[in-house]
């Protein structure tokens, strides 16, 4: 024979807390989800960090390789016919490098450069055939102090000061 519970019975079952949660399984999972949730805010937090070091080193980085583009279009424009028509060829085939030098200083700007605390120099190279041109900056990441980054222009004209007289 089967006994079936009472009502009431079967009230007490219920009411004991048999189908659900003790507060021990609470905490737990409330201390998991806490976790879950702070390793979460962490990752993006490093994200957008990482992002915004990539923004600043794009931003150097376009301003530099702008700058070189400037400085390499004015040698190229630069041509022996220009120093000839301007009475320029013997000052500039005297010295051609420290010539580029100042007409490169004349002609391009440095004002993106330094409003980015970029620091650009230019030297007669250590041939004197070539003008060195270095950009000093920091960047963005911690850990890293000065960045360099060195071109050498040859002067455009220079071959043809040794050729025509």
């Amino acid at each position: 024979m089967i006994k079936l519970a009472t009502k009431s019975q079967a009230i007490k079952k219920y009411q004991s807390g048999a189908g659900g949660f003790t507060m021990v399984e609470v905490v737990i999972a409330g201390a998991i989800l806490v976790g879950t949730m702070t390793a979460i805010a962490q990752m993006g937090a490093s994200a957008l960090a990482g992002s915004k070091n990539i923004s600043h080193r794009t931003k150097i980085e376009s301003a530099v390789n702008n700058d070189i583009q400037l400085l390499q279009k004015a040698d190229s424009y630069l041509t022996y016919e220009v120093l000839k028509e301007s009475n320029e060829q013997e000052n500039a085939c005297a010295n051609p490098t420290s010539y580029l030098i100042s007409h490169l200083t004349e002609t391009v700007d440095s004002d993106d450069l330094t409003a980015r605390d970029i620091t650009r120099v230019m030297t007669v190279g250590t041939t004197t055939e070539v003008v060195e041109i270095s950009y000093q900056f920091t960047g963005p990441e911690t850990g890293i102090e000065s960045e360099y980054r060195v071109i050498e222009l040859n002067p455009n004209f220079s071959a043809q000061c040794y050729t025509i007289q």
